[in-house]
């Protein structure tokens, strides 16, 4: 998924809505997550982009405490900043440092087909989810230079009867006229080493400059730290 700096948090006048709070702070709750224990874990890792393989190893600690020993750039930047986004949707974290520092309330009556929408008051990126079957269905969100839709296709649950996405797509937006930039589809794997399910592999279908490009990273010999 494209980067995008976190917008900073801002006043608001929304109401919070106890009923809001409640559906959301349940759906936090069945999402998988690394526990507090987790200390990393290092791997070997295949980046293929559009066919072309590069080798390495990562250690992946934490969000921002990430190695690569790619040389190629490209597949070291790759390989970096999904590491990245994995550690952070999965790290430990509490509902009150993540999604229930905002206020909360319901966007609609819950006829959409992906669910009803639940509006996060102050997050600074007009953030707003659908939430289905005690699951987040939709993440939508807005940034100066583009918004985005993550839309959740397929998950599967691990040992501990939590949810992990296993495949979504990305819409990109641009921002003023409301027009369709690019579309890229993720599909995920894992791989449960002791009480932890680790990246295996992930691919991405993306448009780049008027090509679709398939781009993948397979990890192995996992090992925790």
């Amino acid at each position: 998924m494209a980067s995008y700096t976190k917008e900073q948090d801002v006043q608001t006048t929304q109401e919070d809505d106890p009923k809001a709070r409640e559906i959301l702070r349940e759906v936090f709750g069945n999402t998988a997550r690394w526990n507090a224990d987790f200390k990393g874990f290092t791997a070997d890792i295949t980046v293929n982009i559009n066919g072309k393989e590069e080798t390495g190893t990562v250690t992946v600690k934490n969000t921002k405490e990430i190695e690569v020993t790619i040389k190629d750039e490209k597949a070291k930047e790759f390989a970096s900043e999904n590491l990245a986004s994995i550690a952070m949707h999965r790290g430990p974290r509490s509902f009150e440092e993540s999604d229930g520092k905002y206020k909360l309330s319901f966007g609609d009556d819950g006829t959409h087909p992906l669910g009803r929408s639940i509006v996060m008051g102050g997050d600074g990126m007009g953030s707003f989810y659908r939430v289905k079957d005690g699951r987040i269905q939709q993440i939508n969100r807005k940034t100066p230079r583009f918004s985005f839709s993550i839309n959740i296709e397929e998950s599967v649950k691990n040992a501990e009867d939590k949810f992990l996405t296993k495949k979504y797509s990305v819409f990109y937006f641009n921002p003023e006229s409301n027009t369709l930039k690019n579309v890229e589809s993720y599909t995920d794997q894992y791989a449960r080493v002791g009480a932890y399910d680790l990246p295996e592999q992930r691919r991405i279908i993306d448009c780049q400059e008027g090509n679709v490009v398939v781009s993948s990273m397979t990890l192995s010999n996992h090992k925790m730290l």
